[in-house]
């Protein structure tokens, strides 16, 4: 039965990398070792190689009895596909928003300008959304791949056969639920994030037109990107998070625990951000070497934006505890409710 072997190992290589697999193979060894038997005993001659070739082609290729093993052959199936296209035109929306006033902002502060300069600006920024949709495009798909995958079918289940009742709308929502979009549009964005500040992160940054030629000023400092690391540990944790929210569709004590530890890592994170140098590489320097500004105005917009950004962080620290104390009242209240 050495055609047999190898025909079970080819079916296993064409498996999803799925727990199980092994299971499968013994188990179509096992059916394919029966119809041997059952054909030899009807011959009434022992199995050959050659009633083995006959069974196995009969039985199909390889590759095709592997597919009706795949419960999951999309990269993203119709269940999770209208929420796909929804977070994509969120997101879409958004980069092309942002980029435009970003242009805008440019264009009115380098102003007056010649055509050609005004004409290749909004070219640039074309090209830059063009960029920007399509690493958020691919971001997007990676994401929706994994849903796919991992979150379980109840959760998209879009059942139109089932009747709809008037009376539904009187429920009220249960408060430890969460809409389905809201963990992934979260997750969308924080691995849009990690993309551009581990890969890209020399998009960041103040752009101008120095005569033909674009030029940046780097946005920020070596002093951010140092504390960087940690920032990967706290934004893979709030992918777990969402990963876990999104599987179990409600908010439990573990979760809310689990979001608490993050939170408090954050405010951690943004603490060493205020504690040490500048993170803003925006200097009176840069702004004048790259002709944003003359030295009178450099050294304004250099010391508005240091007190801007300790501003935005303090804030930051200040919503994250709001946060935590909520979560923690959501946690009690969750308990009492459980226990009584």
């Amino acid at each position: 039965m050495k055609l047999i072997d190898r025909y079970v190992t080819e079916v296993g290589r064409h498996l999803p990398l799925i727990k199980g697999r092994k299971d499968i193979e013994n188990e179509l060894r096992s059916t394919l070792e029966d119809m041997l038997e059952d054909r030899a005993q009807k011959a009434g001659r022992a199995s050959d190689e050659a009633m083995e070739i006959e069974l196995l082609k009969e039985y199909g290729a390889p590759q095709k009895v592997a597919e009706t093993y795949n419960p999951n052959p999309y990269l993203i199936g119709p269940r999770v596909f209208p929420f796909f296209v929804f977070i994509l035109k969120i997101v879409f929306g958004a980069v092309t928003l942002g980029l435009t006033i970003a242009t805008a902002i440019q264009i009115m502060s380098q102003s007056p300008m010649s055509t050609m300069e005004l004409f290749s600006m909004i070219g640039k920024s074309i090209l830059n959304i063009i960029s920007a949709c399509i690493a958020a495009f691919g971001n997007i798909a990676l994401v929706f791949a994994l849903i796919e995958r991992f979150a379980p079918a109840a959760d998209f289940k879009m059942d139109d056969k089932k009747e709809w009742d008037p009376a539904s709308l009187l429920k009220e929502p249960e408060p430890e639920d969460v809409k389905i979009w809201e963990p992934i549009l979260a997750i969308v964005f924080t691995f849009i994030a990690i993309s551009i500040l581990n890969f890209n992160r020399h998009l960041i940054g103040i752009y101008y037109l120095d005569g033909s030629e674009w030029k940046v000023v780097p946005l920020l400092s070596e002093a951010f990107f140092r504390w960087l690391p940690l920032m990967n540990i706290g934004w893979i944790a709030e992918i777990l998070l969402n990963g876990m929210l999104l599987r179990t569709g409600r908010w439990q004590v573990s979760t809310r625990l689990f979001s608490v530890g993050i939170k408090i890592f954050q405010i951690a994170i943004i603490a060493l951000l205020l504690s040490g140098p500048s993170i803003l590489a925006i200097t009176s320097e840069s702004l004048m070497a790259g002709g944003i500004a003359d030295a009178d105005s450099a050294k304004t917009l250099s010391t508005l934006a240091l007190q801007g950004i300790r501003i935005v962080l303090g804030l930051a620290i200040f919503g994250t505890v709001v946060d935590i104390i909520k979560s923690l009242y959501k946690l009690v209240t969750q308990r009492s409710s459980g226990n009584m």
